[in-house]
Parts: C-alpha cells; sequence; structure tokens
C-alpha cells in the first residue's frame, strides 16, 4: 500500500481535494485544491481537479453528495451484520423509489440491543455509481472505498472526547445542505435538505480571494428562516424536543453572522451551536507543510470536509462504502503478489512439514526393516547353520525344505502320510507357547517318537504332555521320565509319543 492518501469530497457545487500522508500519527498535507462545478458538467470538474493535484500513486477515498443517496430507519431483530446485509432488499422494496434491483445498499447500526437493531440504510443507484466510478477510473483514480459527504465530519465529532452523545451536525454547502444527527454517540438520521433554492442568496465561491462571497446578502435571513423550518420539520418527526447542540460545517457554515442565524432558527430545539472547525479534537494534530505562505488561503470551512475524510482513512472509522458487490475494488499487481504470498507460503510450509514428517516416517520404516532383516538373519542361520551365504532367506528355506521332504520319501518316491516337518509343526502347534520348555532330542522310528527336554517345573510336564494330547496325530502320550537335575534346578523329562495308526 502507499505511504500516500489522497481524499476526495465530491459535492454538487464543489470539489475539495487533499493529498497528505501520516507520521506518527500526525497528518501531513501535502497537497490540496479545490474546485467549483457552477453549470459545467462534473466530469469536466473532475478532469480540472486530476489536474490541479497529484492524483498518482495514492491510496483514495471518496465522499459523494448526500442528495445521491435515499435513506431509510429500520428496525431488525437481528444483530448479526450479515444477516441484516442479507435480509435489507426484502425489507426495503416496498419503500424505495426506484426497483430495489438498481439500487446498491449499505447500512449502519445507529443502535443495537440484546436481539434487535436500529439500522441506517443508504441507496444509491447502480447506474450513477458506475457512471462516477467510470469517470475517475479515466482519469487514473480508481478509489478503494466510497463514501457520503459530511459521515466523516460527524464520525469525527463522535470519536471527540467530551462532546455530548446527543448532537446535530448541519453541512451547509453553497446550494445544498445535510441533516445528520447523532443519538447516544451513533449516527441515528442523515437527511439531505435544499438550500438557497434558486439562488436567492446566491452563496459562492470566489477564486481569486479564496473566500465565500454573497450576490443578494438582502436575502440570506429568508434563507435561513426556510432552512431552519425545514430543519425542525424532519426533526420533530424522529426526534422528542429536545435541546441539541449543533455544529456548524461545509463552506457557507463558516461566515460571520451564521453560528447566531441558526441559533435563533432553531429556537428551543438549539442548545448551543458552534462550528466543527473551533471543536478541540484529533484536528489539532493537522499539520500543513505548506502554510503559511502569501498566496495560499487555507479555508477550514471548505477543506473540513475532505480533511475528516481523510482521517477516516487513517483512523478506519467504520461507516458506509459503497465499494461493494460489483463495485468492490479489483486487486492491483501488487496486491495480488502480497495476497499470493500470503496464501502461497504457508501451503509451501505445509508441504515441506509433510515432505519432513513422510521422510521421518520413511526412516522409521527402513530402520525397522533393517531390525525385521536382521531377526530373519539370526533365526535362519541359528536353523541353517551349515549354509554361511544368505541372499535370500524366504527362498533358500523353502529350498531347504523340499530337500528335507525329498529325504523322507519311501522306496517307492511317495511321501509318508505325516513326514518329519508336519509331526514338528503338529509338536510346535499343541506346546503353548507361554510354557517355558526347551526340547533338546527328538527320536522317530517305526512306533513313534520320543521327546527329550528340559522345563521349569513338573507341573509344566503335565501340560505338555495335555497340550500334546490334543492333536488328532498322536494316538497316545506318555511321561517316560521326569527328574530334578540338582546343578540347573531344572526338571529333564521324556515323552514318549505314539503315532495314530500305527
Amino acid at each position: 500500500m502507499s505511504n500516500k492518501f489522497l481524499a476526495i469530497d465530491i459535492k454538487h457545487d464543489l470539489l475539495t481535494a487533499i493529498v497528505f500522508t501520516v507520521d506518527a500519527k500526525v497528518m501531513h498535507i501535502i497537497d490540496q485544491t479545490m474546485v467549483t462545478v457552477a453549470a459545467r458538467p462534473l466530469e469536466e470538474a473532475l478532469m480540472e481537479l486530476s489536474q490541479k493535484i497529484d492524483c498518482q500513486e495514492a491510496f483514495c477515498h471518496i465522499a459523494l453528495e448526500a442528495e445521491s443517496f435515499f435513506y431509510r430507519n429500520l428496525l431488525l431483530p437481528f444483530t448479526d451484520t450479515k444477516t441484516i446485509n442479507k435480509i435489507l432488499p426484502f425489507e426495503l422494496e416496498e419503500n424505495t423509489p426506484v426497483k430495489i434491483d438498481r439500487l446498491l445498499i449499505d447500512a449502519m447500526i445507529a443502535r443495537e440491543g440484546k436481539q434487535k437493531s436500529q439500522i441506517i440504510a443508504a441507496m444509491i443507484d447502480r447506474d450513477l455509481l458506475a457512471t462516477r466510478l467510470a469517470t475517475l477510473q479515466a482519469l487514473g483514480i480508481d478509489p478503494e472505498a466510497v463514501t457520503i459527504s459530511g459521515i466523516p465530519t460527524a464520525l469525527r465529532l463522535t470519536h471527540t472526547p467530551d462532546l455530548p452523545a446527543d448532537f446535530l451536525l448541519l453541512t451547509l454547502d453553497l446550494q445544498r445542505a445535510t441533516c445528520i444527527l447523532v443519538r447516544s454517540g451513533h449516527i441515528s438520521l442523515i437527511r439531505p435538505l435544499v438550500f438557497d433554492p434558486g439562488l436567492q442568496a446566491g452563496f459562492h465561491v470566489d477564486l481569486d480571494s479564496k473566500s465565500i462571497m454573497v450576490f443578494r446578502p438582502e436575502n440570506i435571513e429568508n434563507t435561513f428562516q426556510v432552512l431552519c423550518i425545514a430543519i425542525q420539520q424532519t426533526l420533530q418527526s424522529v426526534f422528542h424536543a429536545r435541546e441539541l447542540a449543533v455544529y456548524l460545517s461545509g463552506p457557507v457554515g463558516a461566515l460571520p453572522g451564521i453560528v447566531d442565524r441558526i441559533q435563533t432558527g432553531l429556537g428551543g430545539i438549539c442548545q448551543s451551536c458552534t462550528l466543527v472547525s473551533a471543536v478541540p479534537s484529533v484536528m489539532d494534530s493537522l499539520v500543513l507543510p505548506f502554510m503559511p505562505t502569501q498566496d495560499e488561503k487555507w479555508l477550514s470551512g471548505i477543506m473540513e470536509d475532505s480533511v475528516n475524510l481523510g482521517w477516516q482513512i487513517t483512523k478506519n472509522w467504520k461507516g458506509f462504502n459503497f465499494r461493494k458487490e460489483a463495485f468492490a475494488t479489483r486487486k492491483s499487481f501488487t496486491d495480488s503478489r502480497t495476497l499470493a504470498f500470503a496464501i502461497v507460503l504457508p501451503l509451501i510450509s505445509v508441504v515441506l512439514l509433510s515432505i519432513l514428517y513422510l521422510w521421518v516416517d520413511y526412516t522409521k520404516l527402513l530402520k525397522k526393516q533393517s531390525e525385521l532383516n536382521a531377526q530373519i538373519h539370526a533365526v535362519f542361520t541359528e536353523t541353517l547353520p551349515e549354509i554361511t551365504r544368505i541372499v535370500d532367506p524366504l527362498q533358500q528355506l523353502q529350498v531347504k525344505i523340499r530337500e528335507t521332504r525329498q529325504t523322507t520319501m519311501n522306496k517307492d518316491g511317495t511321501l509318508p502320510a505325516m513326514t518329519i516337518l508336519d509331526i514338528l509343526a503338529e509338536i510346535s502347534a499343541n506346546i503353548p507357547e507361554t510354557l517355558d520348555v526347551r526340547l533338546a532330542r527328538f527320536v522317530v522310528d517305526d512306533t513313534g517318537l520320543r521327546l527329550k527336554g528340559t522345563t521349569d517345573t513338573f507341573n509344566t510336564v503335565d501340560a505338555i504332555k495335555k497340550g500334546l494330547e490334543q492333536s488328532p496325530a498322536f494316538g497316545n502320550v506318555e511321561i517316560s521320565a521326569a527328574n530334578l537335575d540338582a546343578k540347573s534346578s531344572k526338571i529333564r523329562f521324556e515323552l514318549k509319543l505314539t503315532m495314530k495308526g500305527v
């Protein structure tokens, strides 16, 4: 993101813009301009503004005139923002001047309870917004956010300590006025009002002196009387006759005598009337490096809304933003690259960790395989000590088994009903593995076989006998001898087994 910021406030009759940087929470304005619209097309005024100020490579927000939006206040039984955004089009469908599909909607929560919310919804014609954005983009300006003129100033006041929780912000432009009512520290009402219709008083900006002038000052009193009546009627419909602090902003609001006229015109509704520029706040941190000079004049009333839009950018005050849905900003190559890094780097980390895990697991398996091979070789060597060269233990053992079977063949070349290997397998299967037994001698003759060995107890000898009796291969099992060996404390035993059918 660029460290340079651009804030453009677009009104019906006047455009203002500032370029600034922020250092240690201090705003350093490096460029500023204002452009009058008068009777010419807005596109022409925007082109002049882009030529008078450096708009390139700046993080930009814009504010559009309040009268370009429609406003509705709703009470909804939801507090979740996603649910509110989904239900708003259905709630507003019957209360909009045009078809709801033509409007882009955004909302702010005016007051929130445990199970319900008071919502202020703002809507703008999609075609109008598309035209404005296309004009700006053609001039090399692609704003990150689009809000409503006057809202950033109201947010600045709500974030200013020691101000009342309820107040009215009245923005007086050359031919329009905007009322923003704040209750309990939250914006609860926005109403654009007609001001000085037909240029009865004729407020205008004198570019030579950079000041506000009046063509017909004799009509000022009547102009403000009509305005104050309109404000009273607007407030009476939503606010029960309570005294309010009133804050004035806008170019006309800063003219001498206007504060007194508003306070007198609003009567009992107005508790006090103060210029926004006179309120101590974060504006005290504003630094104007190009000021003061002999040919530059800073008009706080004119530039105030663009400056407060700048503060909303840096302070991240939550307000309206109509860069959403089809109008959402497209990520630049730098942003896309940053996002790609943010996604790809964790993925690469996961892949590398997975590879590391698989390698460790593979190494463990290789170690286990090596241990098993060593055990196989040990068993093979113990079973066939005469074979010293081990190539394939399984195949070599199979060959040895076939050779052993050949040696047990009858004279006619046939294998007997049970071979030596079969007998060994039968003995091994019927002696429980849990017994401590070691067979030392194995003798086979025509009548049967004799087993000699050692074990730990006489009971074990009985257990061996009972186990072998369970075999279908043996018809009778007898204990021929069972004696205690004095030297080893082991039981020496001899079993005589008779083969079935013998």
